[in-house]
């Protein structure tokens, strides 16, 4: 049995040597069948019918290497199934193809009615060729391998937007754990699709502890108390276009405070179990670490719902069929009916659902829909609850549209759009909103960075775009 099972792992990695025949030979023969088409005169049936041939033999033996490689594991689930089924696909159209195109006009049924559309079918083979010649290359080079090299200026002429980063933001640094919740999500955001727990370049996984302790195919890449003896710190610091420096060229490169935290990290010692606060940090460090804190929010006042009329009471069947969903059903005090709804646990919470938490709109005062499919179109329903005084938006799908629609919210005293696409614009809507105090807009569109909201002297906008001072050592050079 591990004979089999390693002879099958040896065919497999011919896949990568194979797979590049059939796709010359069968978009060569759509080349010719395409000109024969226009000119008529030109007959390249042979040539057709043999390059066919090749093709979908190489093409079905692609498939076959593919998927015995596919077996070594390594790769994300998703683009795999993507790749592997359109590769199936091509093999098949590839074969009818061949035999579509084999008896010149003879067949007859099925056969002599997909003829006519044969060259239909040859064009659909070669678009989902270049499907899944696109999959295979994310599976080998990761997602955005092709577009995130686009230049600049021609991404500016047709939109196209870089897809944001994730970026953890803490509300206090100091408690936070050094590996879990700064250098990780570092690693994550930049490494781990080539060394991650699915794919492993090199036979180096950085996803936990034991895999970054472990190293790869050349050794240990840590050194602990000794950045400058750590194998992946070097690799870090090397000058771009370097072969060796990761992450390699096409990547999002990794920036210069990411480099200094995680330099920081291996000097602590590879701290995997301390905060933040337990680890020495010089004034640099501090600075930048001080930089992942979100703003503070301001502690909840019993006086903040102290003018709001009394709220009915609440229906327990649809208190329970909401806790069960995994929407929180938080009581202010124990004197009134209102309430907090908390979607932590319920990121699916879309538009829907909140159509059915009206059923309690006059006792809701703070919705948190952090993190939720929540979209613009909720915000029509966000404006009929009476007692709304505070409400989490932050990193939904929310937009200026939905900033418009908010500003007839009557009450609304605090609104979190942090890593929202909302901008100055949709800001600016809500100046009509006299209750408004607070507005977080960190990391969102919102560039601007006042005490006060144009139009609206009580309302205070944080965008986070805090100063900080500078530093000598901020010249260093990597």
């Amino acid at each position: 049995m591990k004979f089999l099972e390693e002879l099958a792992s040896f065919f497999g990695r011919f896949h990568p040597i194979l797979v590049h025949l059939p796709i010359g030979m069968l978009v060569l023969a759509f080349a010719m069948a395409a000109f024969e088409k226009v000119k008529k005169t030109v007959e390249y049936g042979s040539a057709i019918r043999f390059s066919l041939l090749l093709g979908a033999f190489a093409a079905v033996l692609a498939a076959v290497t593919g998927f015995l490689l596919s077996k070594d594991g390594g790769y994300e689930d998703d683009v795999l199934d993507f790749h592997q089924w359109l590769g199936i696909s091509v093999a098949l159209l590839s074969l009818l193809s061949y035999r579509l195109y084999r008896d010149g006009n003879t067949a007859q049924g099925i056969l002599g009615k997909l003829k006519a559309q044969r060259f239909v079918i040859l064009l659909l083979m070669v678009v989902l060729l270049g499907f899944t010649g696109h999959f295979g290359g994310t599976l080998t080079h990761g997602k955005g391998y092709i577009k995130d090299a686009i230049p600049s200026d021609i991404k500016a002429a047709f939109g196209i937007e870089d897809k944001e980063e994730e970026i953890m933001v803490l509300e206090n640094v100091q408690e936070a754990e050094v590996y879990g919740q700064v250098i990780q999500p570092i690693l994550k955001a930049r490494c781990q699709s080539c060394h991650g727990e699915k794919k492993q370049e090199g036979e180096f996984s950085l996803h936990n502890k034991e895999s970054l302790l472990k190293g790869g195919e050349s050794g240990s890449l840590l050194e602990a108390g000794n950045k400058d003896k750590s194998e992946l710190y070097r690799r870090l610091i090397l000058p771009e276009g370097h072969e060796d420096r990761m992450p390699p060229k096409g990547r999002k490169p990794i920036t210069n405070d990411q480099i200094k935290l995680i330099a920081w990290w291996i000097d602590s010692g590879l701290a995997f179990d301390k905060k933040v606060k337990q680890v020495d940090q010089g004034q640099e460090i501090a600075a930048i670490l001080k930089k992942l804190e979100s703003p503070a929010e301001p502690t909840e006042s019993p006086m903040l719902y102290a003018n709001l009329p009394e709220a009915p009471g609440l229906p327990e069947e649809r208190l329970e069929a909401w806790q069960a969903k995994g929407i929180k059903v938080l009581p202010v005090a124990t004197e009134n009916n209102y309430v907090t709804i908390n979607a932590i646990n319920y990121p699916e919470l879309n538009d829907k659902d909140i159509e059915d938490l009206m059923h309690i709109k006059e006792n809701i005062v703070q919705l948190k829909l952090g993190h939720t499919k929540v979209t613009d179109q909720g915000m029509k329903l966000l404006t009929s609850l009476p007692n709304l005084v505070r409400l989490h938006l932050e990193h939904t799908g929310v937009t200026d549209k939905g900033m418009e629609i908010l500003k007839s919210a009557p009450q609304l005293a605090y609104l979190n759009i942090v890593g929202t696409k909302v901008t100055e614009k949709g800001v600016q809507q809500l100046s009509s909103i006299k209750s408004l105090k607070d507005i977080y807009a960190f990391q969102s569109g919102v560039k601007l960075n006042a005490d006060n909201l144009k139009g609206n002297g009580n309302s205070k906008l944080d965008t986070g775009n805090y100063e900080l001072p500078f530093l000598e050592s901020d010249t260093i050079q990597y």
